[in-house]
């Protein structure tokens, strides 16, 4: 039977900071909150912020949507109602936020913190664009295949084709690269914008020198205004970053 994977990821959380405890009280009210007891699996928590992956039998996905979104709404089933409550509850303790989206970025709903409760949130906008990252994780038995980029510690959640996945496979834990997509983007109540998702048309290979060796190289060019700045570090994160 097709299954399909969710995920709830705690802002600001990690495998490694979120106690076993907690995590378990998260679950208890998230069961209750999707039903379908015997067709949800819970199956591993990643990376990045607790992202807590679920998988649900395909023909589930309808259901689960809408008594989830009823929930949020306070309407639809008592219990799931009150899950909702409890999981908003533990958040605002805990003094951050959540999102519950699909395996390919559909979000499903937002559990905002305490501070950006009852502020609207503007999106997904579409854009075409790139990201650089290693490579840490690829796979899955659909013809979407995730894919999972690592960046100064932020975690890029992608897909592509399953021709595209064969490509990058050999990257894995390798030299860093630099993929070329459409991503999604939100725009939060702070006014920042956030990637949900990615999907990846193409990538390149990007060296992995040391940024000391490039200024060591840039400085050897000729007539280089690099010579004379006072900080060609600086100088040249603003270039990168705009």
């Amino acid at each position: 039977m097709p299954k399909k994977e969710l995920y709830f990821s705690i802002e600001g959380a990690t495998p490694h900071t979120l106690p076993m405890a907690r995590l378990a009280e998260y679950l208890r009210e998230l069961s209750k909150l999707l039903g379908s007891e015997d067709k949800v699996h819970f199956l591993r928590v990643d990376e990045g912020s607790a992202n807590c992956a679920m998988e649900i039998d395909a023909e589930e996905e309808s259901a689960i949507s809408d008594r989830v979104r009823q929930a949020k709404g306070g309407e639809g089933a008592k219990e799931a109602v009150k899950a909702f409550k409890s999981i908003q509850s533990f958040l605002d303790e805990d003094d951050t936020s959540a999102l519950m989206e699909w395996d390919k970025g559909e979000v499903l709903i937002e559990f905002p913190g305490k501070s950006r409760q009852g502020q609207d949130t503007f999106g997904p906008f579409s854009e075409e664009g790139s990201l650089d990252g290693m490579l840490v994780k690829i796979g899955g038995m659909d013809e979407t295949v995730p894919v999972h980029l690592i960046y100064e510690g932020v975690h890029h959640a992608c897909n592509t084709t399953r021709e595209m996945a064969r490509k990058l496979a050999p990257y894995i834990f390798g030299k860093p690269i630099r993929v070329h997509g459409r991503g999604k983007w939100y725009r939060n109540a702070d006014g920042k914008w956030e990637m949900r998702w990615f999907d990846i048309h193409d990538f390149e290979e990007l060296s992995d020198a040391s940024l000391l060796d490039v200024v060591g190289k840039l400085r050897s060019v000729p007539d280089n205004d690099l010579v004379k700045s006072k900080d060609p570090l600086g100088e040249m994160l603003k270039i990168r970053h705009g």
